[in-house]
């Protein structure tokens, strides 16, 4: 997986304007039975673990953002732990009510790695537990394309403008992203950060593959987190709910 090297306070700007942290924490806390534990893959910041400890869920968060991590544990709750790791090398003895891959964590594995991860989730799960997968598909992808992106972000006092160039690697199917991050702090000073990272692209059928090839029986598909149903045309966000079988 790729590590992204750049200040966990950017990300969190970042991700205010793309994500529903609220509608997230409501939707998997609707599968955790009070006092439910949660095992976060790609848990970023910590964002939707917070969340979660606000209404009493304990948990574990794993990125391989080391600058991410720190800032979680700083921002963090004491009934979350967080582990600074590939999510493709985590190993655990601990079993949890619901294990959540989110924002496209599961693209970020490189697609030969995604049968064992999957198989060591199902054995992460206690029984009855659920993973919530939040992943992006083709269409993902295809809708999004522009070969140069500018977007800007602003909160906590910082503005940050990213410029993101994409590119399709056919040969294995991957979907480059470089990133330059310029970012203008408190005390007005700019920083810059280079950022890439590759991103398999999987089709709807892939995905519930690797599912049930790893023992899990897919129980809902949603097109959000409020509990849209999939776009007819296959296009927008592709959120599964699995049990092990």
């Amino acid at each position: 997986m790729e590590t992204f090297n750049f200040p966990g306070g950017c990300y969190e700007v970042m991700r205010r304007g793309m994500r529903d942290a609220t509608a997230e924490a409501d939707f998997l806390a609707a599968y955790l039975p009070p006092g439910g534990r949660v095992l976060d893959l790609g848990c970023g910041t910590g964002t939707t673990l917070r969340a979660l400890a606000a209404r009493g869920y304990a948990g574990t968060g794993v990125d391989s953002s080391a600058q991410f991590i720190s800032y979680a544990k700083e921002a963090g709750d004491p009934g979350v732990e967080y582990v600074w790791e590939d999510v493709t090398r985590f190993h655990t003895s601990t079993v949890y009510d619901v294990v959540t891959c989110l924002f496209g964590t599961l693209n970020l594995v490189p697609y030969a790695d995604l049968p064992g991860l999957l198989t060591r989730v199902a054995s992460w799960l206690r029984p009855g537990g659920h993973l919530v997968l939040d992943a992006a598909h083709l269409l993902n992808f295809v809708d999004a394309y522009q070969p140069a992106v500018v977007t800007h972000h602003r909160g906590d006092g910082l503005l940050i403008t990213r410029l993101a160039r994409q590119v399709l690697r056919p040969l294995d199917g991957a979907w480059i992203n470089d990133e330059t991050l310029l970012v203008r702090g408190t005390d007005g000073t700019v920083s810059m950060y280079e950022n890439t990272f590759a991103q398999t692209v999987l089709t709807g059928p892939e995905i519930r593959g690797l599912l049930r090839s790893s023992g899990f029986t897919i129980v809902e598909e949603f097109g959000g987190f409020r509990k849209e149903s999939p776009a007819p045309s296959g296009r927008g966000p592709l959120i599964t709910v699995a049990r092990v079988s």
